[in-house]
Order: C-alpha cells, then sequence, then structure tokens
C-alpha cells in the first residue's frame, strides 16, 4: 500500500496579520486505496471523521484578517494531527464506540507510511510558518480551531463554545471575557475537553515558543452552514482584533 505525500491546504502563508489558525481536524478526506477505512459515507461525514464547520470558519476568519490559516490534508481518522508521535489514539482502532475496520492491527511501517505521509507535512507547515513571523519579529496569536459534537456518551453540552489552555491562560482567558462580554453565550472554560489532557498541536507550535495560545471548540450544530459558520468567524475576528491591541498578551512567555 502506497502513501502519497500530502501537503496541507494553506491560505494566506505570507500574511502577518497578528494570528495564525491551525486546522488539524479540518477534513475527512480518505485517499483512496484505503478504501473509506471499511466505514460509510455517513459515518465519515459524522463528528468522528472531521470537526464539522472548523474548515469553514477558518477560512471566513482568513480573509476577514488576512492571516495565515494551515488544514490539515486527511481525516483524524487516517492519522490524528493533534497527537504526539506514538500516542495510542494517533490512528484510532474506534472512535466514539464506532471500530474503525481500516486501523485493525497495522504494522509499524503502515503506520510510519501514514506519518511520513500526511502528518509529518502538516506539521513542518505550521513550523515555517511560525518561524517565519518570529524571524520578522512578530508574536502571532495561536489559534487551534476545532469544533464538538452536541452529545457524548448520553451526555449533553451545553457549552456554545469553549476555550482550552494548559499552562499558558492568557489568550483563552481574554476571549473568554470578551465572549461574555459582547454574548450571552454559554462559554466553556477547558470544556468539553481540557487543554491539560489534549493540546498537542498548541504545545508545539504555541506554547512551546511562548506565544499566546488557544485552542477554540465550538458546537457542531451552531456552525453546520455556511452563514453559521461566517457569523462565528466574525464575532471571533472582533474579539482576535481586540487581543491584538493588549500589550499584556502581544508577548512572549513561558509557563512552567
Amino acid at each position: 500500500m502506497k502513501h502519497t505525500l500530502m501537503k496541507p491546504e494553506i491560505i494566506n502563508k505570507d500574511s502577518r496579520g497578528g494570528a495564525i489558525i491551525v486546522c488539524d481536524h479540518a477534513t475527512n478526506f480518505v485517499p483512496g486505496y484505503l478504501n473509506n477505512l471499511g466505514l460509510s459515507h455517513e459515518q465519515l461525514s459524522s463528528h468522528i471523521g472531521w470537526d464539522i464547520g472548523a474548515a469553514n470558519v477558518s477560512k471566513n476568519m482568513a480573509e476577514m484578517m488576512d492571516i495565515p490559516i494551515v488544514l490539515a490534508p486527511v481525516s483524524r481518522l487516517v492519522i490524528d494531527c493533534n497527537r504526539c508521535g506514538g500516542h495510542q489514539t494517533l490512528i484510532p482502532n474506534t472512535s466514539d464506540d464506532v471500530i474503525i475496520l481500516g486501523n485493525q492491527n497495522l504494522s509499524d511501517i503502515e503506520i510510519e507510511a501514514r506519518f511520513n505521509a500526511y502528518y509529518q507535512p502538516f506539521h513542518s507547515a505550521v513550523e515555517n510558518i511560525v518561524a517565519a513571523h518570529l524571524m520578522d519579529g512578530d508574536i502571532p496569536l495561536m489559534i487551534g480551531m476545532h469544533s464538538f459534537t452536541p452529545h457524548m456518551n448520553g451526555d449533553e453540552r451545553p457549552w456554545h463554545i469553549g476555550f482550552l489552555w494548559d499552562k499558558d491562560p492568557r489568550l483563552a482567558q481574554a476571549l473568554i471575557g470578551l465572549i461574555e462580554r459582547e454574548t450571552d453565550l454559554k462559554v466553556g472554560d477547558n470544556q468539553p475537553y481540557s487543554g491539560r489532557d489534549l493540546y498537542y498541536t498548541m504545545q508545539r507550535h504555541g506554547a512551546d515558543h511562548g506565544l499566546p495560545q488557544t485552542t477554540i471548540e465550538i458546537r457542531q450544530d451552531l456552525v453546520d452552514t455556511p452563514e453559521k459558520c461566517r457569523q462565528w468567524a466574525a464575532l471571533l475576528a472582533d474579539c482576535l482584533d481586540e487581543c491584538l491591541a493588549r500589550t499584556d498578551l502581544m508577548s512572549l512567555k513561558h509557563f512552567d
């Protein structure tokens, strides 16, 4: 089985709008030779295959703010770019109780082939964009754009949007404050997931450089149409513009 190298989609690569958006669950695309990983079209189109709406929100923000975005080239079920190498769910065997037949009993060679074809090009692209900003003396806000299913394991998830962080609370707390000031939305602070548990992409490309960073999670029923995505993008772009004017945010800082 041959895995052809696939570069991520990059928009506004050379822009310097003050922020970078990384969308590591942007698509549900599965290369043809993987035979949909044994899944139906409906399963791949559901939340297990990708973060519904996340790519559209990101692209709208790229247009509104003239900022670079990087979008992963394959479904999280092919390989999850928000996991470190060797993580037990880097290539998941199951997702939300769905067995991923095409991921069962993979050899080390098969895992390495996916890693080299899809994962490495994505993270290399993000690294290059961050490095270019830093070389120019720019301190970008790093945003991981995600979305979450309204129901998980039989539980309702009441949050409209959540902001994840690990050791550096600066950007997450600033955005939480702005959203709560401007709207009556129910905002999650390290909900519905915690950045202390899953934060690989933002840790690697944001926190490790001392950059202000957060992962944004929007509930998927709120970003399931182009118009909804554009509305969310406009709200987040306005909030980020305000963050860009704050000297306490626009600095390099490492947190232990």
